[in-house]
Protein backbone atom coordinates (compact mmCIF):
# COMPACT_ATOMS: atom_id res chain seq x y z
CA UNK A 1 0.00 0.00 0.00
CA UNK A 2 2.67 2.88 0.61
CA UNK A 3 4.54 1.77 -2.44
CA UNK A 4 1.09 3.08 -3.95
CA UNK A 5 0.43 5.61 -2.18
CA UNK A 6 4.09 6.78 -3.04
CA UNK A 7 3.12 6.29 -7.03
CA UNK A 8 -0.27 7.96 -6.50
CA UNK A 9 1.28 11.37 -4.92
CA UNK A 10 4.20 11.80 -8.08
CA UNK A 11 1.05 11.84 -10.71
CA UNK A 12 1.37 14.85 -13.06
CA UNK A 13 -0.79 18.13 -13.64
CA UNK A 14 0.35 18.13 -17.36
CA UNK A 15 -1.97 14.94 -17.69
CA UNK A 16 -4.93 16.28 -15.86
CA UNK A 17 -4.65 19.40 -17.94
CA UNK A 18 -4.58 16.52 -20.90
CA UNK A 19 -8.10 15.19 -19.55
CA UNK A 20 -9.83 17.47 -16.80
CA UNK A 21 -12.60 18.98 -18.12
CA UNK A 22 -12.67 21.74 -15.75
CA UNK A 23 -8.84 22.86 -16.46
CA UNK A 24 -9.66 25.23 -19.03
CA UNK A 25 -9.13 28.73 -17.98
CA UNK A 26 -11.90 31.05 -17.48
CA UNK A 27 -12.24 34.54 -18.75
CA UNK A 28 -14.84 36.93 -20.01
CA UNK A 29 -14.55 35.38 -23.50
CA UNK A 30 -16.69 32.29 -24.15
CA UNK A 31 -14.98 29.20 -25.46
CA UNK A 32 -15.87 26.63 -27.73
CA UNK A 33 -15.00 23.21 -27.36
CA UNK A 34 -15.36 20.17 -29.89
CA UNK A 35 -14.69 16.78 -29.27
CA UNK A 36 -12.20 17.39 -26.75
CA UNK A 37 -10.37 20.18 -29.21
CA UNK A 38 -10.76 23.97 -28.54
CA UNK A 39 -12.24 26.41 -31.36
CA UNK A 40 -10.06 29.02 -32.54
CA UNK A 41 -12.81 31.95 -33.79
CA UNK A 42 -11.85 35.58 -35.15
CA UNK A 43 -14.98 36.75 -34.40
CA UNK A 44 -15.84 36.01 -30.62
CA UNK A 45 -19.19 33.63 -29.75
CA UNK A 46 -21.54 35.43 -27.85
CA UNK A 47 -24.96 35.11 -25.97
CA UNK A 48 -28.20 36.39 -27.09
CA UNK A 49 -31.58 34.94 -25.33
CA UNK A 50 -29.59 32.44 -24.23
CA UNK A 51 -28.25 30.93 -26.73
CA UNK A 52 -24.87 30.93 -28.02
CA UNK A 53 -23.94 32.58 -31.09
CA UNK A 54 -21.11 31.52 -33.18
CA UNK A 55 -18.81 31.23 -36.58
CA UNK A 56 -20.18 28.92 -39.20
CA UNK A 57 -16.37 27.66 -39.07
CA UNK A 58 -17.05 26.64 -35.48
CA UNK A 59 -20.13 24.06 -36.07
CA UNK A 60 -18.10 22.50 -39.63
CA UNK A 61 -16.17 20.64 -36.99
CA UNK A 62 -19.18 18.99 -35.42
CA UNK A 63 -18.72 15.28 -36.60
CA UNK A 64 -21.07 13.61 -39.13
CA UNK A 65 -22.65 16.82 -40.57
CA UNK A 66 -21.59 18.91 -44.00
CA UNK A 67 -22.07 22.41 -43.51
CA UNK A 68 -22.17 24.84 -46.82
CA UNK A 69 -22.93 28.65 -46.88
CA UNK A 70 -24.68 29.71 -50.49
CA UNK A 71 -23.92 33.86 -50.16
CA UNK A 72 -26.79 34.61 -53.06
CA UNK A 73 -29.50 33.46 -50.98
CA UNK A 74 -27.61 34.03 -47.85
CA UNK A 75 -28.59 30.08 -46.52
CA UNK A 76 -26.75 27.70 -44.68
CA UNK A 77 -27.10 24.05 -45.58
CA UNK A 78 -26.46 21.45 -43.50
CA UNK A 79 -26.31 17.62 -44.49
CA UNK A 80 -26.52 14.50 -42.66
CA UNK A 81 -27.66 10.93 -43.15
CA UNK A 82 -28.99 12.10 -46.11
CA UNK A 83 -31.20 14.52 -43.92
CA UNK A 84 -30.98 18.35 -44.68
CA UNK A 85 -31.72 21.34 -42.88
CA UNK A 86 -31.71 24.69 -43.97
CA UNK A 87 -31.69 28.56 -42.16
CA UNK A 88 -31.66 31.72 -44.15
CA UNK A 89 -29.62 34.52 -42.74
CA UNK A 90 -32.03 36.93 -40.59
CA UNK A 91 -34.73 34.13 -40.77
CA UNK A 92 -36.31 32.98 -37.57
CA UNK A 93 -37.08 29.22 -38.84
CA UNK A 94 -34.84 26.60 -40.36
CA UNK A 95 -35.98 23.97 -42.15
CA UNK A 96 -35.66 20.24 -41.12
CA UNK A 97 -36.52 18.24 -44.13
CA UNK A 98 -39.79 19.18 -45.19
CA UNK A 99 -40.09 20.33 -41.45
CA UNK A 100 -40.29 24.10 -40.22
CA UNK A 101 -39.35 25.01 -36.83
CA UNK A 102 -38.67 27.58 -35.05
CA UNK A 103 -35.60 29.29 -33.86
CA UNK A 104 -35.00 31.26 -30.93
CA UNK A 105 -32.63 33.34 -32.35
CA UNK A 106 -31.56 33.49 -35.89
CA UNK A 107 -28.30 33.47 -38.18
CA UNK A 108 -26.91 36.65 -38.76
CA UNK A 109 -23.85 38.21 -40.65
CA UNK A 110 -21.39 40.34 -39.08
CA UNK A 111 -17.79 42.04 -40.13
CA UNK A 112 -18.39 39.46 -43.01
CA UNK A 113 -19.15 36.43 -40.79
CA UNK A 114 -21.71 33.58 -40.75
CA UNK A 115 -22.96 33.85 -37.42
CA UNK A 116 -25.42 30.83 -36.63
CA UNK A 117 -26.98 29.56 -33.16
CA UNK A 118 -24.48 26.83 -31.78
CA UNK A 119 -27.20 24.51 -29.44
CA UNK A 120 -29.83 23.83 -32.74
CA UNK A 121 -27.27 23.13 -35.66
CA UNK A 122 -25.28 20.90 -33.15
CA UNK A 123 -28.66 19.07 -31.81
CA UNK A 124 -29.49 18.38 -35.13
CA UNK A 125 -26.47 16.67 -36.13
CA UNK A 126 -27.20 14.44 -32.80
CA UNK A 127 -24.34 16.19 -30.78
CA UNK A 128 -24.69 16.86 -27.11
CA UNK A 129 -24.01 20.33 -26.31
CA UNK A 130 -23.51 21.53 -22.61
CA UNK A 131 -23.06 25.47 -21.34
CA UNK A 132 -20.33 25.52 -18.26
CA UNK A 133 -21.28 28.92 -16.71
CA UNK A 134 -18.91 28.68 -14.58
CA UNK A 135 -15.92 28.52 -16.70
CA UNK A 136 -17.89 30.25 -19.91
CA UNK A 137 -17.32 27.49 -22.02
CA UNK A 138 -19.65 25.05 -24.54
CA UNK A 139 -19.09 21.82 -24.65
CA UNK A 140 -19.65 20.03 -28.07
CA UNK A 141 -19.53 16.36 -27.95
CA UNK A 142 -20.44 13.48 -30.34
CA UNK A 143 -18.36 9.73 -30.14
CA UNK A 144 -17.63 8.27 -33.23
CA UNK A 145 -19.78 4.99 -34.39
CA UNK A 146 -16.38 3.39 -33.69
CA UNK A 147 -15.93 4.25 -29.97
CA UNK A 148 -19.60 3.62 -29.92
CA UNK A 149 -19.16 -0.18 -30.88
CA UNK A 150 -16.07 -0.70 -29.19
CA UNK A 151 -17.67 0.91 -25.74
CA UNK A 152 -20.51 -2.51 -26.25
CA UNK A 153 -17.53 -4.52 -26.48
CA UNK A 154 -17.53 -7.92 -24.41
CA UNK A 155 -13.85 -7.42 -23.68
CA UNK A 156 -13.42 -4.82 -21.15
CA UNK A 157 -10.23 -3.52 -21.54
CA UNK A 158 -11.45 -2.77 -24.65
CA UNK A 159 -14.41 -0.93 -23.41
CA UNK A 160 -12.44 0.99 -20.83
CA UNK A 161 -10.41 2.06 -23.76
CA UNK A 162 -13.26 3.39 -25.75
CA UNK A 163 -14.69 5.02 -22.48
CA UNK A 164 -11.88 7.16 -21.75
CA UNK A 165 -11.43 8.51 -24.94
CA UNK A 166 -15.20 9.03 -25.36
CA UNK A 167 -15.74 13.94 -25.79
CA UNK A 168 -15.95 14.73 -22.42
CA UNK A 169 -17.72 17.23 -20.91
CA UNK A 170 -17.92 19.41 -17.84
CA UNK A 171 -20.17 21.49 -15.89
CA UNK A 172 -17.86 22.15 -13.02
CA UNK A 173 -15.81 24.86 -11.62
CA UNK A 174 -12.06 24.80 -12.30
CA UNK A 175 -9.53 23.15 -9.85
CA UNK A 176 -6.14 24.12 -8.61
CA UNK A 177 -4.68 21.58 -8.47
CA UNK A 178 -0.82 21.16 -8.02
CA UNK A 179 1.91 18.35 -9.47
CA UNK A 180 4.78 18.53 -11.58
CA UNK A 181 5.74 14.36 -12.54
CA UNK A 182 4.59 12.67 -15.73
CA UNK A 183 2.16 9.71 -14.32
CA UNK A 184 -1.40 8.85 -14.71
CA UNK A 185 -3.44 6.85 -12.75
CA UNK A 186 -6.88 5.53 -13.43
CA UNK A 187 -9.81 3.65 -11.57
CA UNK A 188 -12.57 1.86 -12.48
CA UNK A 189 -15.08 0.22 -10.28
CA UNK A 190 -14.32 -3.83 -10.83
CA UNK A 191 -16.13 -5.20 -13.86
CA UNK A 192 -17.09 -1.88 -14.95
CA UNK A 193 -16.06 0.21 -17.88
CA UNK A 194 -18.34 3.34 -18.02
CA UNK A 195 -17.64 5.29 -15.14
CA UNK A 196 -13.88 6.02 -13.97
CA UNK A 197 -11.86 8.58 -11.89
CA UNK A 198 -8.51 10.25 -13.33
CA UNK A 199 -5.91 11.13 -10.82
CA UNK A 200 -2.99 13.73 -10.93
CA UNK A 201 -1.03 15.13 -8.25
CA UNK A 202 -3.38 16.18 -5.37
CA UNK A 203 -6.74 16.08 -8.08
CA UNK A 204 -9.22 13.68 -8.81
CA UNK A 205 -11.98 14.06 -11.69
CA UNK A 206 -14.92 11.28 -11.38
CA UNK A 207 -16.50 10.49 -15.28
CA UNK A 208 -19.54 8.61 -16.20
CA UNK A 209 -20.21 7.90 -20.07
CA UNK A 210 -23.78 8.96 -20.98
CA UNK A 211 -24.89 7.94 -24.45
CA UNK A 212 -22.41 10.06 -27.07
CA UNK A 213 -20.02 12.16 -24.41
CA UNK A 214 -18.41 11.33 -21.22
CA UNK A 215 -19.42 14.21 -18.77
CA UNK A 216 -16.88 15.27 -15.56
CA UNK A 217 -19.46 14.42 -12.61
CA UNK A 218 -17.19 15.05 -9.96
CA UNK A 219 -14.18 16.79 -9.03
CA UNK A 220 -11.90 17.55 -5.96
CA UNK A 221 -8.53 18.69 -4.85
CA UNK A 222 -6.87 16.49 -2.13
CA UNK A 223 -4.27 17.39 0.72
CA UNK A 224 -2.50 14.46 0.29
CA UNK A 225 -0.45 15.18 3.35
CA UNK A 226 -3.98 14.66 5.57
CA UNK A 227 -5.58 11.09 5.73
CA UNK A 228 -9.54 10.94 6.41
CA UNK A 229 -11.63 7.83 6.61
CA UNK A 230 -14.69 10.24 4.84
CA UNK A 231 -13.54 9.92 1.66
CA UNK A 232 -12.78 7.54 -1.67
CA UNK A 233 -11.16 4.30 -0.04
CA UNK A 234 -8.78 4.24 -2.89
CA UNK A 235 -8.10 7.87 -2.53
CA UNK A 236 -8.18 8.52 1.70
CA UNK A 237 -7.64 11.90 1.92
CA UNK A 238 -8.60 15.22 3.05
CA UNK A 239 -10.82 17.26 0.76
CA UNK A 240 -9.90 20.69 0.72
CA UNK A 241 -12.05 21.47 -2.59
CA UNK A 242 -14.36 19.62 -4.81
CA UNK A 243 -17.32 20.69 -7.09
CA UNK A 244 -20.25 18.39 -8.21
CA UNK A 245 -21.36 14.77 -6.33
CA UNK A 246 -19.15 13.14 -4.94
CA UNK A 247 -19.62 9.37 -6.02
CA UNK A 248 -20.19 6.18 -3.18
CA UNK A 249 -17.84 3.11 -4.48
CA UNK A 250 -19.36 -0.24 -2.86
CA UNK A 251 -16.99 -2.70 -4.80
CA UNK A 252 -13.31 -2.93 -5.25
CA UNK A 253 -11.55 -0.87 -7.82
CA UNK A 254 -8.97 -1.41 -10.28
CA UNK A 255 -6.10 0.45 -10.92
CA UNK A 256 -3.89 1.37 -13.46
CA UNK A 257 -0.47 3.43 -12.67
CA UNK A 258 0.63 4.78 -16.23
CA UNK A 259 4.23 6.26 -15.74
CA UNK A 260 4.55 7.85 -18.84
CA UNK A 261 8.06 8.11 -19.25
CA UNK A 262 8.34 4.52 -19.82
CA UNK A 263 4.68 3.98 -21.16
CA UNK A 264 4.28 1.11 -18.66
CA UNK A 265 1.76 0.79 -16.13
CA UNK A 266 1.86 -1.06 -12.86
CA UNK A 267 -1.80 -2.27 -11.80
CA UNK A 268 -3.87 -4.33 -9.59
CA UNK A 269 -6.75 -3.97 -6.99
CA UNK A 270 -7.57 -1.39 -4.53
CA UNK A 271 -10.41 -3.50 -1.46
CA UNK A 272 -12.92 -1.35 -0.07
CA UNK A 273 -10.60 -1.66 3.36
CA UNK A 274 -8.06 0.73 1.55
CA UNK A 275 -5.73 -2.10 1.40
CA UNK A 276 -3.87 -2.22 -2.33
CA UNK A 277 -2.37 -5.37 -4.00
CA UNK A 278 -0.29 -4.49 -6.90
CA UNK A 279 -0.47 -7.11 -9.28
CA UNK A 280 2.19 -6.54 -12.22
CA UNK A 281 3.65 -4.16 -14.33
CA UNK A 282 4.00 -4.23 -18.02
CA UNK A 283 3.78 -1.42 -21.50
CA UNK A 284 0.71 0.42 -21.90
CA UNK A 285 -0.20 2.88 -24.19
CA UNK A 286 -2.08 6.22 -23.23
CA UNK A 287 -6.08 5.10 -23.05
CA UNK A 288 -5.33 1.47 -24.33
CA UNK A 289 -5.96 -0.76 -21.18
CA UNK A 290 -5.15 -4.08 -21.06
CA UNK A 291 -7.08 -6.97 -19.51
CA UNK A 292 -6.57 -8.11 -15.61
CA UNK A 293 -7.15 -11.56 -15.89
CA UNK A 294 -8.12 -11.89 -11.97
CA UNK A 295 -10.60 -9.21 -12.27
CA UNK A 296 -14.22 -10.69 -11.85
Amino acid sequence: MRKFVKSFLGLSLSTIIMFSGTTLAASSRIEIVVNDSPVTTDIAPYLKQGTTIVPLNVVQQIPGINVKWDNASKTVTITRNGETITLVAGEKTATIGSQKVSLAVSSTLEKGRVMVPLRFIAESADAHVIWNAKIRTVYVAKASEELTAKLASTNLAEARSAAVQFPRTSQLKKMDVQNASQNQDYFFPEGLSTSFFIAGGNGVSYYKVTGNHSEEVWSAKLDTASKSSSSLFFLPYKVVDQDGEKPSINKRVVFYHLMLPIMEATYGFVETNGEATTIGQKGMQLNQFFVIEQEK
